[in-house]
């Protein structure tokens, strides 16, 4: 091997490691309350601005309900007292979020999650069939 390509694959290597790093740092270091959250079959909209503790509209310390992910970092979530994490039936209608900067977002349910895929009544409106059943390539 000759050194000018030992010297290409070098360059290559150094160059292909600094874009790792470099994206690395941009996915984690993602400061900041997101402008919404979907937990589960929820969405969440922010209500008022972030605070300096987490304000989940009671008289009593928030209950923390877990963790969510943002880019490659965990975000504490808080609920009211006594509320339980996202595997109870009864979910809390408003949370409060860790933003990463020492400032926690409260956010209130605004409603159903979008779904990926239309209901069978929204196809219908729009002209598209919904599937029935697979169909095989012998019928």
């Amino acid at each position: 091997m000759n050194a000018r390509a030992i010297g290409c694959i070098g360059l290559g290597a150094v160059v292909f490691i600094l874009i790792g790093i470099l994206g690395i740092n941009v996915a984690s270091s993602r400061i900041g309350c997101p402008d919404r959250l979907q937990w589960g079959d929820r969405l969440y909209a922010p209500t008022g601005t972030p605070a300096p503790s987490p304000d989940t509209g009671g008289s009593e310390p928030p209950a923390k309900l877990g963790t969510s992910f943002i880019g490659l970092t965990t975000r504490e979530v808080y609920g009211p007292a006594g509320s339980t994490s996202s595997d109870a039936p009864g979910r809390t209608s408003i949370i409060a979020m860790d933003c990463g900067d020492g400032r926690f977002q409260s956010y209130r349910n605004a409603g159903p999650a979008p779904t990926a895929t239309p209901s069978a009544e929204a196809m219908l409106r729009e002209g598209l069939r919904p599937a029935t059943r697979l169909r095989t390539a012998h019928g």
